[in-house]
């Protein structure tokens, strides 16, 4: 199979997928299953397969990154510790309005999908 019809059919699949898990209910069992369904075997892939060779990362980098993780987590953590209102919102009630609707979560669920699927295939 020629890697443009390859690239084609994983798209197909994912939109496929991203079309039938919206049906389903948010945070409810069939939702966990369909997230689970795509996202345990694409961890699986991503854990065994072995990425091309890169150049290895410097320490400054890997700082200002880690630091920035760090930041985003606290500030995550703080949020939903904290009151959840209207003038302090977590990033999912921000999403919330346009994750309700079902063209919403198809592109969610497109998007968690087709970043998985591209983040194994690197």
């Amino acid at each position: 199979m020629s890697p443009r019809r390859r690239r084609a059919a994983v798209v197909g699949l994912v939109v496929a997928y991203a079309l039938l898990a919206a049906a389903c209910r948010p945070l409810t069992g069939p939702a966990l299953v369909a997230v689970l369904a795509v996202g345990a075997p694409l961890c699986w892939l991503g854990v065994r397969h072995r990425p091309r060779r890169a150049a290895p990362v410097g320490a400054w980098s890997a700082a200002v990154w880690l630091g920035l993780l760090a930041l985003g987590v606290a500030f995550e953590l703080g949020l939903w510790l904290g009151p959840d209102d209207l003038a302090h919102p977590t990033l999912s009630t921000l999403a919330d309005p346009v994750l309700s609707t079902y063209p919403g979560r198809v592109l969610g669920y497109g998007l968690w999908a087709g970043s998985g699927v591209w983040l194994v295939s690197r």
